[in-house]
Order: C-alpha cells, then sequence, then structure tokens
C-alpha cells in the first residue's frame, strides 16, 4: 500500500540523514534522500541523486493518459512521492540516470543537461549467457516481466495477433497487475501465461525463446532487456525503453516506436520469416550486453568521481 511505501521511505530518509557523516559528496537512490539532501547543501556537500526511473512527471502524465484510453484505473505516485522526488531532483548537483532515454525526460522538464550524468545498469553474463538451443519448428516470442500497462504488453497482444504467425507462441512470464487483467482478458487465445517466476528460473525461459519483446510506455533501464541478449536472443523494444539507444535496427533487433502494434507486427514476421538472421542478431546482441557488464558501471562511476 502506498502508506506503507511513504512510511518505509519517511523513515529511511531520517534515519540516514541522521548518521550521516562528513563527507565530499553524498549519492542517494531517488526517493530516500531528500533529508540528506538538505543537510549536505547547508554544509556545502555535493549531491548525487541516483534516479532509477524517468521524471516522476513524465512517467505519471504518459500512464495516467494511457489508462484514460484503456478504462482502465491507474494509481498516480501520490502527492507526496512526486514532491519529494522533484525537490531530490532541484537539490542534485547531479543526478545519474540509467539511459539516455531516461535522460532526455528530465532535459523536457528543464533540468539542465550538464548535472545529467547516464551510467547503464550491468547484466550477470555468468547467470545469463547464450547456450545451445534445441531445434524446434515453434516460433517462441517472449515477454518477462510485471505484465502490466505500462510495459506497452497490449501493444505486443495486438502485434502478435496481427502477425498471424504459423506455429508460433506468445509467452508472457511475470506477475499480473490486477488492474491489468480487464485488458489481459480481452485477448485470451492467444498468448500463454505462465505466472511469476523465481529468479532461478528466469534463465530457461530465454533459452526457450527465439525473441524477446518489451513495448513499454516508460521504462528507464529493464534489466530484461540486457538478460535477453546476454543470452542470445534479439529484441524488439520500444524508443521508450532504455536499451533502446544501443540497439540498432537489423543488428541486435529492432526499436519501433511506443503504442505501434504494427511496427511490432511487422518485426515479428520478419523474424519469424527469416529464422538465419534473427540467430544472427541474437549473437551480435550478445557482444553488445557483454560490454554491459557491472564493471562497466563501477568504471562509469569511478571516472565521474
Amino acid at each position: 500500500p502506498e502508506s506503507a511505501n511513504w512510511a518505509c521511505n519517511e523513515l529511511f530518509a531520517r534515519r540516514a540523514a541522521w548518521k550521516m557523516q562528513e563527507c565530499d559528496v553524498v549519492h542517494f537512490v531517488h526517493s530516500v534522500g531528500w533529508i540528506a539532501a538538505r543537510k549536505a547543501k547547508r554544509s556545502g556537500i555535493k549531491v548525487i541523486c541516483d534516479m532509477r526511473e524517468e521524471h516522476p512527471l513524465f512517467q505519471n502524465e504518459i500512464l495516467s493518459e494511457e489508462a484514460k484510453q484503456l478504462g482502465i484505473e491507474y494509481r498516480v505516485s501520490g502527492s507526496t512521492f512526486v514532491r519529494h522526488v522533484v525537490e531530490e531532483i532541484e537539490l542534485a548537483d547531479y543526478i545519474f540516470c540509467p539511459s539516455a532515454y531516461a535522460k532526455r525526460t528530465f532535459m523536457q522538464r528543464g533540468v539542465s543537461e550538464s548535472r545529467l550524468v547516464v551510467c547503464p545498469y550491468g547484466v550477470d553474463r555468468t547467470k545469463f549467457a547464450a547456450r545451445d538451443r534445441l531445434p524446434r519448428k515453434q516460433f517462441r516470442v517472449l515477454f518477462l516481466g510485471q505484465i502490466c500497462m505500462r510495459k506497452g504488453i497490449h501493444y505486443l497482444l495486438e502485434g502478435f495477433r496481427k502477425a498471424q504467425l504459423s506455429d508460433a507462441q506468445l509467452v508472457l512470464a511475470g506477475p499480473v497487475d490486477p488492474a491489468f487483467r480487464v485488458v489481459l482478458d480481452r485477448y485470451r487465445g492467444v498468448f500463454e501465461e505462465v505466472g511469476a517466476l523465481s529468479r532461478l528460473q528466469v534463465p530457461a525461459q530465454y533459452l526457450a525463446a527465439d525473441v524477446f519483446v518489451i513495448p513499454s510506455l516508460a521504462d528507464a533501464y529493464p534489466l530484461v532487456v540486457s538478460e535477453a541478449m546476454s543470452s542470445g536472443l534479439p529484441v524488439i523494444v520500444s524508443e521508450n525503453t532504455g536499451m533502446a539507444d544501443l540497439i540498432e535496427n537489423g543488428r541486435e533487433g529492432f526499436v519501433v516506436p511506443i503504442r505501434d502494434s504494427d511496427a511490432i507486427a511487422q518485426r515479428l514476421a520478419f523474424l519469424h520469416e527469416n529464422r538465419d538472421a534473427c540467430a544472427a542478431m541474437g549473437q551480435k546482441g550478445i557482444l553488445a550486453a557483454s560490454a554491459l557488464d557491472w564493471s562497466n558501471y563501477k568504471s562509469v562511476c569511478a571516472r565521474f568521481y
């Protein structure tokens, strides 16, 4: 519940500020650092806010608009939460963003580019690695993550239905947002629902698939994309997905506009009809993902400090 999240963030923020010692820089994850940031600014300490999402006002705006179009309930982030995060953004000397896409949402809200640092997250390549796949006739399209409006699942469902692929299966793996169930029910028979998975079960889902699709409306940096690429899958992502700037159309996969089921259908049809090209894109994705391990994240941070 929102009240529990508020209490947790409030208590953590107070405790962190109380324990803060003399230092040169305070670096915190958004939503728990506003009190420490106030204290730091009074003492002339540099403040870094590590944003794990887009600008909160951007996200609320696009998702509220989508929910209205779908006719479903969307809970906008609480006013207290947004106020605290906006304050953190204003107090921060620098803001870490996980992707160039996320960075753009801050610039659109008036944040100076000189304050924004892109620092992509890493992937554990020991857990997510390409292994031999058993040959099979059926073409398997995979989405893995929370099945919700924000991930653009309804556009994937519509795109898969439009593509009319022979011997193909769309698998949705992950927990379903209860508010989205009414939309999911409109596509009964189009997909297979796997349900929530443990982390140990996730690698097998990638190895059993031919392509990974995530057409998010707002997704600062979904780790599942780099996991899928590291596992040897070509990917189809929306332009509002954090990894989009690291994918070249026709090389590691495809980048499509948000809310474009026709584009998803066309890309799925191409990969379905060109299995060799599909496999080659997956191999190129492995190379691209190899540059995005956690040592790269550490290096970006170290160079910045």
